[in-house]
């Protein structure tokens, strides 16, 4: 089952510009980066944060506008360089590589949370995205190992997790 339920059918906005599903789309990411599963507030709040297209524009051109291609991401995660850059081929997504997509996964399924915050990937897909993504870099090994010592979850942010 899915970690991410997105808004049925899809919101009827003004405009033309992708962009106009920004807070729709951050609303059913409950405010979380669709790759590295933070929150928000552990990464600086929305100004850290943007639309992404799952499916990047030059492999999928015609998924730009398409509601259910555009997550919610963090900047890290958004880099020049990984997700756009590593886009599996065919072949690689016959052979089990590709992005963990929490529109259709659950974080449990592909990843375990070790003592030191690193990630550990439990699938091929969790290993193709913490590879192309950098989601063991040590700035979110950091991080997560802080959250875990304190008890706070991760894809929530502090006043939920203190409730």
């Amino acid at each position: 089952m899915e970690r991410f339920n997105r808004t049925i059918p899809v919101p009827e906005v003004a405009g033309t510009e992708y962009s106009r599903f920004k807070e729709f789309v951050r609303a059913d990411f409950e405010k979380c980066c669709a790759y590295c599963y933070l929150h928000e507030e552990h990464i600086g709040g929305l100004r850290h944060f943007e639309l992404d297209h799952f499916c990047p524009r030059k492999h999928c051109p015609d998924a730009v506008d398409d509601y259910y291609n555009l997550y919610w991401c963090c900047h890290g995660c958004n880099k020049p360089g990984s997700k756009h850059a590593h886009w599996p081929s065919k072949e690689l997504l016959e052979l089990g590589y590709g992005f963990v997509d929490f529109c259709a996964d659950r974080f449990e399924e592909h990843y375990e949370i070790l003592p030191d915050g690193e990630l550990k990937a439990l699938t091929l897909k969790a290993k193709y995205t913490i590879r192309h993504i950098g989601l063991n870099c040590e700035g979110l090994k950091t991080l997560r190992c802080r959250l875990c010592q304190q008890g706070q979850p991760m894809d929530s942010g502090y006043a939920v997790a203190n409730k």
